[in-house]
């Protein structure tokens, strides 16, 4: 019979995250100065922004000077977590740019996943294709 597993301690209210937070906290709780510092847990939500650079992989400039952003994306390590993390973030911060995705196949974005690479690109408005670049793209 496997081991019951200890219940998470809390602090505050809030369930810890490991039991070495739990183990910090009261180191920090033994060294307050006489409690002329209150100290708390997880009490803010700090945003922050990486700054870092996107190469597409193909551009195709129009005749009128637009541009028309290709990608190609095989499954698994070519769209990984941090991919992905990365074309929301360039959507978000380049929402008019024609950024679109040719996918290799239309499987699950991770192993085990339910969405697929259709559903992911239609959730974050990237014009798709699977498997090859279609025609009307160079149509307009």
């Amino acid at each position: 019979m496997p081991k019951k597993r200890k219940t998470p301690e809390k602090i505050q209210g809030k369930k810890v995250r490991s039991a070495f937070e739990y183990e910090v906290w009261k180191g920090i709780q033994a060294f307050l100065p006489n409690k002329k510092a209150k100290a708390y847990y997880e009490p803010e939500k700090l945003t922050y922004t990486v700054t870092s650079e996107y190469i597409p992989d193909f551009v195709i400039e129009r005749k009128d000077g637009t541009k028309m952003y290709i990608e190609a994306k095989g499954l698994g390590r070519a769209f990984d977590y941090q991919t992905r993390k990365k074309m929301i973030a360039i959507k978000e911060q380049y929402p008019d740019l024609d950024i679109r995705i040719v996918f290799y196949k239309d499987g699950p974005i991770s192993k085990g996943a339910k969405m697929r690479a259709s559903d992911w690109a239609t959730k974050y408005n990237y014009k798709f294709s699977i498997g090859t670049v279609p025609k009307e793209w160079f149509d307009d």
